[in-house]
């Protein structure tokens, strides 16, 4: 019964998936794209969770009325009296990256009576209804800072220095110049908001950095943390280690399962993500993501520790890149402890492409091939980023061999490809031709 109901859920788990061509994930979109195993065996995600945001937060309790017009002394005071940890962080922000930067902030607040940052301004947005009414507000940047204010026993925006923010009305300047909100596309559902515009590189601005209307809330556009929330996930002693595996997996066999076992077991992995490619441009004539992904599916939810990504990593990566991709990962797990699975050729490639640098946002876990033969020279300049895996033994399998078996009327063996993947390839007709 237990397998029926896990089955029931995922079905209907991938069917409001957007490579179901539903709408996206609209409620707690980090979280949504992970299918955790039915085993109940992941040890970060509960830790981290921060859906008590599970409607849109209410400030009715903020009576004056704002407008865009107002000067930057009347939005303030109409927002004096808002505690710090009500204020809604930006998506991307379920937990901060360097919290050793937190407390190091909190001292030189308290020590210099709150501290002089006019340099680099606490950037708020006030969100309003047409009747001037407040919806929302909004941190935009400076989250450590606006911990650090909490850390140092700062409890209500009135008690910080005016001159240390800027309060934007729908994100508008009090002078009247609108101002784009800057995010990292980490956070955000690109699928759904695609009125976006691309924020060039440089200074602090890192890749994948978008900018999108302050007319939108926080909460709208997929953050579910308060400040409060943002304290506790960055607090949290616990940093889990996770590894994301990256292939078409048309069909996923047994071969990938011992690379998978194998990073956990090498590199001590929390736990591993098995990342689908959805739109493979290296295999433009790969089975439709829903098959794949369907009989991912079925497989991990067998194994301890790995669990599926189903969101459409394709529509991040294919734009900025994978190091945003594991800034995703990083804020669904709330952890920077990211590695990456990948095979001897795949990094081989990457390398030769210059894509592999020694300031990355992983390590990565590298599988050669047990009949490759050749052996993996590793640059100098990488070798702190780079883990050589132990060859499994006896799995020297390729999803291009196991589709051949099927089309040849050769059944696999189960030490090849797990039988309830045979029944689902069976009862879809897939691998029946050849490609």
């Amino acid at each position: 019964m237990g397998r029926v109901i896990w089955l029931l859920s995922l079905f209907l788990f991938l069917a409001s998936l957007h490579v179901f061509g539903a709408e996206p994930v609209d409620c707690s979109f980090l979280l949504g794209q992970i299918l955790k195993n039915s085993k109940e065996q992941t040890k970060v995600i509960p830790a981290l969770s921060d859906l008590h945001l599970s409607e849109p937060p209410s400030f009715h309790f903020l009576h004056k009325k704002v407008s865009e017009k107002n000067s930057k002394e009347e939005r303030f005071s109409a927002v004096s009296e808002l505690l710090l940890d009500q204020v809604i962080a930006a998506p991307g922000h379920r937990f901060l990256r360097k919290p050793q930067q937190v407390e190091g902030l909190a001292k030189y607040i308290r020590e210099n009576n709150g501290g002089d940052f006019k340099h680099d301004r606490i950037l708020l947005n006030i969100v309003t209804d047409a009747d001037g009414k407040i919806r929302e507000v909004d941190l935009w940047n400076a989250h450590h800072r606006f911990l650090a204010y909490r850390l140092a026993g700062y409890e209500r925006l009135g008690q910080l220095n005016l001159e240390n923010i800027d309060i934007l009305v729908n994100g508008v300047q009090p002078w009247g110049e609108p101002w784009g909100h800057y995010l990292p596309s980490a956070g955000i559902d690109l699928n759904k908001f695609r009125d976006y515009r691309v924020v060039p590189v440089g200074g602090d601005i890192r890749p994948g950095t978008i900018s999108l209307s302050g007319r939108f809330t926080n909460y709208e556009l997929g953050s579910r943390n308060t400040i409060g929330q943002l304290m506790t996930n960055t607090m949290r002693d616990y940093k889990p280690k996770v590894g994301v595996y990256f292939g078409t997996f048309d069909p996923i066999h047994e071969g990938h399962i011992a690379v998978a076992r194998n990073a956990m077991e090498t590199a001590g992995l929390d736990e591993i993500l098995i990342t689908p490619n959805l739109n493979s441009i290296e295999k433009p004539h790969a089975t439709d993501s829903r098959h794949r992904l369907a009989m991912t599916a079925l497989r991990v939810q067998k194994e301890e520790g790995i669990n599926l990504y189903t969101g459409d990593s394709s529509s991040l990566i294919d734009q900025f890149g994978r190091d945003p991709f594991f800034e995703r990962v990083g804020q669904i797990y709330g952890t920077k402890k990211l590695y990456q699975v990948i095979g001897q050729d795949s990094f081989e490639k990457l390398v030769e492409q210059g894509k592999v640098d020694a300031e990355s946002n992983r390590v990565y876990l590298v599988s050669p091939r047990e009949s490759n033969g050749r052996e993996l020279k590793i640059p100098d300049p990488l070798k702190e980023v780079v883990v050589l895996l132990p060859i499994p033994k006896g799995m020297s399998l390729s999803s291009t061999e196991i589709r051949k078996k099927i089309q040849s009327g050769v059944r696999p063996t189960d030490e090849e490809i797990d039988p309830t993947i045979l029944d689902y390839i069976k009862n879809h007709k897939l691998y029946q031709s050849s490609r």
